[in-house]
């Protein structure tokens, strides 16, 4: 029974403490707006390292009354971008912010209508749980937060906005030092305030940590871990107090901890209080320790290379000197900078945090540069070049007279984003776009130094983008073979028999016959080879059909195209085709129609044939009007209902009668059927008589009698 209490813990309450000890404080404010409306804003903080659950979404206000009936609640989405993170700041340059220390704060903001009530209305968010490490309450996991605003009848009829407090207090304070912190408010309505601190209010614990809807009230304050912890001592050391008139604050804590505070302003108008503003906040004291200087730097450097500092320290501001003892100049305020010293030598570094303030420290370090030394060179062949692309062959020329070369980096980098890294001492790059190039290589010595070099060159690579693989003309047709060719190169065209010019860049061809063209495109030393296919198309070979090439108003035809090559089409008129752009649309004439196929060739030749399909108007017949002579209305699913059959009348009716002239149905809808009843009752299994009239397109109608036989 002891383990199974032990893991009902850890699945329930223990897992609420673990996702509920975030809430650092926050206070609710509100606006009138006029004709009963208010802004209300909700402002939570919530600690960022030890607490696990971000804030609510959405949050819950509840709006209670005076006998602590809920009114309404409102759900109050979480805007992301009301979010931040309160900066750790201190006054003085000589303490050393806390690392540890983090706060992040959210606003909700919402409106709600509240006309006047008798008693008002009390506006509250409620979360548990209070952050773990707090010092002054007893059980802080376990204790939540109330946050409140009260609308009193004063402030109901005045149309009355709250105060609203101008700072929120620093993040974290400095233990044994003082508190100097103005808390004061600004009220928009110009009432008098007066500051008290005052005890934060309860919450809801760790089994509903954020109830919905908020719990009503009266709120408990929660309770002090007394002694030490009271209203009268809430930090410890010099008591937290605060100034009624102007709402500044002083103390001084000698205790490290977290710890809760409760600020309360009351606002006052003809002597009345109207509205009080509560704040619940949380004061972190920390030690705050003092600037160290301290930094990295290697003892040597090689002549030609860029030192990088690097600063251990934790200050508000630095400062550096590379060469102390003889350049004062050579400074930097970065805080860890880089530097090449102009010239060989010995050199004094040193760093100074906070300097010019009484708590400033200084260290040196001595650094050696020259006597290592690296010299990156190379050189690069470009031996072929052809389809496979241009070859570039980088060779390492690099010098290190003393350690030797440890390491190779080349970065071959060109156009359209293209990049190529090797780490081998020589490498063989291929590149197949033409275009401006630059070859890097960085050279890196056993005794660490390094040295850099570039290269530009263009690679000659003929651009080939105009040349097209495949092209079609009609016989007796002409066609440039390379439209918008780059003139400058060297060109030789095979065959030359159907061609105006074998070495210029877009020759005409003229064959008789599908012939394929060879060409040989120079740039430099770079070569091209490529072949253009010029297919001959026979126009006599063109065909169009139509599948039936007659049909009555509402029906189909297949159309259909051939013609060889891969050629564009159109048809005419479009407007009753599945699609005008392919060869075999679908067509819906709903009138005898020429439909036109036009074919066009990347060499301009268009070749056009017709097809016509012949759309007849269906006449009243029996084959377009048609009653079955039987069915079997027995509930099958088969033949139960006796149904006329039209695609093309346009008026109808008909009517059945039993053997003694009854009408047991008629109907003047297509759509209608009869299912073998007459009021309500199923008819027997016999012969019925039928009368039919149907007027179709045009005006011609039919007229039939005749008999149906019902069988069950």
């Amino acid at each position: 029974m002891k383990q199974f209490f032990l893991l009902l813990l850890f699945l329930t309450g223990g897992n609420c403490l673990l996702h509920a000890t975030h809430i650092v404080g926050g206070e609710i404010t509100y606006s009138c707006l006029g004709n009963d409306d208010y802004e209300i804003r909700l402002t939570v903080y919530r600690d960022c390292y030890n607490g696990v659950p971000w804030f609510d979404n959405p949050a819950y206000i509840g709006v209670y009354d005076a006998e602590w009936k809920l009114v309404t609640k409102l759900n109050v989405l979480w805007d992301p971008t009301s979010h931040d993170t309160l900066p750790v700041t201190l006054d003085n340059p000589c303490f050393i912010a806390p690392p540890d220390v983090c706060v992040n704060r959210s606003t909700y903001t919402t409106t709600a209508k509240l006309p006047f009530k008798a008693g008002g209305y009390t506006l509250v968010y409620q979360r548990c749980c209070r952050n773990k490490l707090i010092r002054n309450l007893p059980d802080p996991l376990n204790t939540g937060i109330s946050i409140t605003a009260q609308l009193t009848e004063q402030t109901l009829m005045a149309c009355n906005s709250s105060a609203v407090y101008n700072k929120w207090p620093p993040v974290a304070i400095c233990v044994h030092q003082p508190i100097d912190f103005d808390h004061s408010a600004t009220d928009p309505d110009g009432d008098s305030l007066v500051y008290r601190l005052c005890t934060p209010l309860n919450g809801p614990d760790s089994l509903n940590p954020q109830p919905n809807p908020p719990y009503p009230g009266p709120y408990l304050e929660v309770v002090w871990n007394d002694p030490p912890y009271n209203l009268s001592n809430i930090l410890g050391g010099d008591p937290l107090t605060i100034n009624p008139d102007n709402g500044f604050m002083t103390g001084i804590p000698n205790t490290l901890g977290n710890f809760v505070v409760g600020v309360c302003v009351d606002e006052y108008r003809d002597g009345t209080v109207i509205s009080t503003t509560r704040r619940d906040f949380q004061y972190n004291v920390a030690d705050c320790g003092t600037p160290t200087a301290a930094f990295l730097v290697p003892e040597q450097g090689c002549e030609n290379q860029i030192i990088k500092f690097e600063n251990q320290s934790i200050a508000l501001f630095y400062k550096w000197y590379f060469d102390w003892d003889n350049n004062p100049d050579l400074t930097s305020t970065d805080y860890s900078p880089t530097f090449l010293y102009p010239d060989t030598g010995t050199y004094t570094v040193a760093l100074i945090t906070v300097p010019g303030e009484p708590c400033a420290d200084t260290m040196f370090q001595e650094i050696h540069i020259g006597g290592l030394y690296i010299d990156a060179d190379m050189e690069f062949e470009l031996p072929t070049c052809d389809n496979n692309g241009l070859v570039i062959n980088a060779t390492d020329l690099s010098m290190d007279s003393v350690y030797g070369i440890a390491s190779w980096q080349w970065r071959l980098t060109g156009p359209s984003g293209f990049t190529a890294n090797s780490s081998n001492q020589n490498h063989t790059f291929v590149v197949t776009k033409p275009g401006s190039y630059k070859l890097r290589l960085i050279a890196i010595s056993e005794g660490g130094c390094r040295d850099t070099i570039e290269r530009q060159f263009n690679a000659p690579i003929p651009r080939t983008d105009s040349l097209r693989a495949a092209l079609t003309i009609c016989i007796g047709d002409t066609i440039r073979l390379n439209s918008g060719a780059i003139s400058s190169y060297f060109y030789q065209w095979a065959p030359p028999e159907t061609l105006s010019d074998t070495i210029v860049a877009d020759p005409l061809a003229f064959p008789l016959g599908t012939t394929e063209y060879f060409v040989t495109i120079t740039n430099a030393f770079c070569t091209y080879e490529g072949k253009v296919t010029v297919t001959v198309i026979d126009t006599a070979g063109l065909m169009v059909s139509a599948d039936p090439t007659t049909i009555y108003q509402g029906q189909t035809s297949q159309l259909d195209a051939i013609f060889p090559g891969n050629n564009s089409i159109n048809w005419t008129p479009p407007n009753t085709l599945s699609n005008a752009k392919i060869p075999n649309p679908v067509a819906s004439p709903t009138q005898t129609t020429t439909y036109t196929a036009s074919f066009s060739t990347n060499s301009g030749c268009t070749v056009e044939r017709d097809v016509t399909i012949v759309v007849l108007s269906p006449f009243c017949a029996d084959e377009f009007v048609f009653l079955p002579t039987g069915f079997s209305p027995n509930g099958d699913g088969e033949n139960d209902v006796l149904q006329l059959e039209s695609r093309f009348a346009e008026e109808v009716y008909w009517a059945v009668y039993n053997r003694w002239g009854q009408k047991v149905f008629e109907t003047d809808r297509i759509e209608d059927g009869w299912d073998g009843t007459f009021k309500g009752e199923p008819q027997p299994t016999e012969t019925y008589g039928f009368y039919l009239r149907a007027i179709c397109p045009g005006g011609t109608e039919l007229v039939r009698k005749g008999n149906v036989t019902l069988l069950r």
